[in-house]
Order: C-alpha cells, then structure tokens, then sequence
C-alpha cells in the first residue's frame, strides 16, 4: 500500500477519530493556519543532536513518551503533512517508521497547496487525548557509517543534498540525486511514477541492489 494518501483522501477523513494528522511546519507557520484537527509536530522534537551537530535519531523512549502526550499510539494512522521544499515531513515520516510505526502516511501535496485548492484551515489547535506509544524498533531502515565506510564502492549511496553541498565534499562512490529533482509540479510533493522511473534510469540507480 503506497505511503501517500491524496489530499481528497483526507479531506474526507479529517473528523475520523482513528486518525492523526501531523503539521511539520514551524510552530508559528501552524500557529497562523492549518489543516484542521492536526497537532504541530516539529522535526527538532524526533532528533538528537551529537556533539558534531549531526542530527541523529531519538531516544526511543523519549520519543515514545513524546508521541504518546500527543495522543499518537500504535493503532492510530499518522498522516504527516507540511511544505515540499521542507525535508522536515520524510525526517518525521521516517523517524516514526524507525520507531515502529506501522501505518504511517504522508499528505501527497504542501499545505500551502492544500490552501490554494479552498480547503478549509484553521487557527484552531487541537489537544488529543494522551495516550501510550510503544516503540519497536526497526534497525534495518537505519545504517551506521561505519558500515557504509565498509561497503563504498560495493553498494549504491544516493547523496540528496544540493549539488553546492555535493561538491563541498561527498562520501566516495556516491551519487548526486537531489531531493528536489524528484519534487512535483503544482504543489505535489512527489513528481510522477513513470518521471521518477526515467530521473533514477538516468542516474543508473539499480533496483535490485542495496
């Protein structure tokens, strides 16, 4: 089952109480306007920051305290939503599924986007009821870099950044593929099935390989 859900889709689930939707954006960004019933949740709150400033993943029981005083628990679908140029919604996307999530999903347009179609926000903010989040960790979604150090050259390393942080310095044998080639057009945060099957082809990204 795809990890997109159309903004139809949610448009016409938004009071359903077995769903929760997440607003990636800054605080204040929510604060002036949102989809109603979504909770703030902002990517600095699922990161730990190493002492070289990388941003790692959470404590998971911190995190899964987190979640939980925010009404979000394992039987709930989490619709992640925010801005396409904002890596903030795969950051917070991933870090639930990391965590163990397992019906996790993201808004397939910008709420930007989602204002200009006429559909409704708010100022509003709701408060879920606290609950209890469990998590289960999913190592395999995750990998250190010492173990990418053992595989360069044996295995595809896909670099996301732009190309100016590119070729700033890159780690050997990777290849250049911005987030933003892979963007849609009018809003939608991902380009076209067939558009994304050509952008990897051209850029001799296996699909078969790790």
């Amino acid at each position: 089952m795809s990890m997109l859900v159309s903004y139809q889709w949610l448009n016409e689930h938004l009071n359903d109480a077995d769903i929760v939707i997440v607003d990636t954006r800054p605080k204040v960004a929510y604060m002036y306007g949102h989809i109603p019933n979504s909770i703030s949740l902002v990517v600095d709150q699922l990161i730990t920051v190493s002492e070289h400033g990388a941003h790692l993943v959470p404590d998971p029981q911190s995190a899964a305290q987190l979640l939980g005083s925010i009404g979000i628990d394992n039987t709930k679908t989490v619709v992640v939503t925010g801005e396409p140029m904002d890596p903030s919604i795969a950051r917070v996307a991933w870090t639930l599924m990391y965590l163990g999530h397992e019906n996790t999903k993201i808004l397939d347009v910008g709420i930007s986007t989602w204002q200009s179609l006429g559909l409704t926000t708010t100022r509003s903010q709701k408060k879920l009821p606290q609950t209890q989040f469990t998590p289960k960790i999913k190592p395999e979604i995750r990998i250190q870099a010492d173990e990418v150090n053992s595989m360069l050259g044996k295995t595809t390393i896909l670099d996301a950044r732009t190309p100016q942080e590119y070729f700033g310095g890159h780690i050997p044998h990777s290849t250049l593929c911005p987030f933003t080639d892979g963007m849609g057009q009018d809003g939608f945060l991902f380009d076209k099935k067939e558009s994304l099957q050509n952008l990897f082809a051209q850029k001799q990204i296996p699909k078969d390989d790790k």
